[in-house]
């Protein structure tokens, strides 16, 4: 077998393992999870209960294993057995190995154990340079599959061409889409920006 028939067989599976949106449940509460939803980001209905007859106990962990079409970003939801539910919007399962239940109590996971996927930061904070040759005016920064772009993160701000500024995100959420708004009226998008591994940004 020569080498480029060996290169043939091994492509689809090394990008099957790049787009693994697989992820381990942690569950750092004292209540059973016995429920969990995982379901494409901006879909309006949770679909099945992935654990199906399976728990995780509190302090454990359990795999979520999801199809590796092609997609990244889920909504997922647990289901306490204290009735409360826990939601967590737009998460890139593709970039990390453990979700958290709640977000503020991970990682956990020693770093001996973690490899590059589960070591991504999950503050989603950066840094907004201006490329363009107009002063950018407006910057707004949403949970993809949001259905409204909120708050104007530059306030009473603008940023002139070739300027930088820091936009402040809350912790927790990675997966955002960004608009950017000038003074010259053009606007320019970028949607499901993964920006817990994002630190600088330019626009448009």
């Amino acid at each position: 077998m020569n080498r480029l028939a060996i290169l043939v067989i091994f492509m689809p599976v090394m990008a099957h393992a790049a787009d693994n949106p697989s992820f381990n449940a942690v569950n750092r509460t004292r209540s059973e999870i016995m429920e969990l939803y995982a379901t494409p980001a901006g879909m309006t209905t949770w679909g099945k209960d992935r654990l199906g007859d399976n728990t995780v106990p509190p302090n454990e962990n359990r795999p979520v294993r999801l199809l590796a079409d092609g997609n990244c970003v889920y909504d997922i939801k647990v289901v306490f057995a204290s009735g409360q539910s826990d939601e967590r919007r737009g998460v890139n399962t593709c970039a990390v190995d453990h979700v958290f239940f709640p977000a503020s109590a991970g990682p956990a996971t020693p770093p001996a154990q973690r490899n590059a996927r589960s070591a991504v930061s999950d503050d989603p904070s950066f840094r907004l340079t201006n490329r363009g040759r107009a002063v950018l005016s407006e910057v707004y920064v949403s949970p993809t599959g949001e259905r409204n772009w909120g708050d104007d993160q530059l306030g009473n701000r603008t940023l002139a061409p070739g300027k930088q500024t820091v936009i402040r995100l809350p912790r927790g959420q990675c997966i955002y889409d960004l608009r950017s708004v000038f003074a010259n009226g053009e606007a320019t998008e970028k949607r499901r920006l993964d920006l817990c591994t994002v630190t600088d940004l330019r626009v448009p």
